[in-house]
């Protein structure tokens, strides 16, 4: 499975346009771990810490995916 990262940058997100994109595994596998360290705030909404639930694991995954690639 290929992963790969895309930086935008616009306005609003609407009218974002694309600047770059990468599969570079360094830079994605850095990408996911800086995100996986990341806090927010879930905890009002069951919906919404469900899907950071998910995105946590997904995150966790690519990392050590990268991990094991080196």
């Amino acid at each position: 499975m290929t992963n790969f990262i895309a930086l935008y940058r616009g306005e609003t997100i609407g009218s974002a346009k694309i600047i770059a994109v990468s599969a570079d595994a360094d830079l994605v596998a850095d990408f996911a771990a800086r995100m996986l360290h990341r806090q927010e705030e879930t905890e009002g909404d069951p919906v919404i810490h469900s899907l950071d639930a998910g995105r946590q694991q997904a995150l966790r995954l690519i990392t050590e995916e990268a991990k094991h690639e080196e």
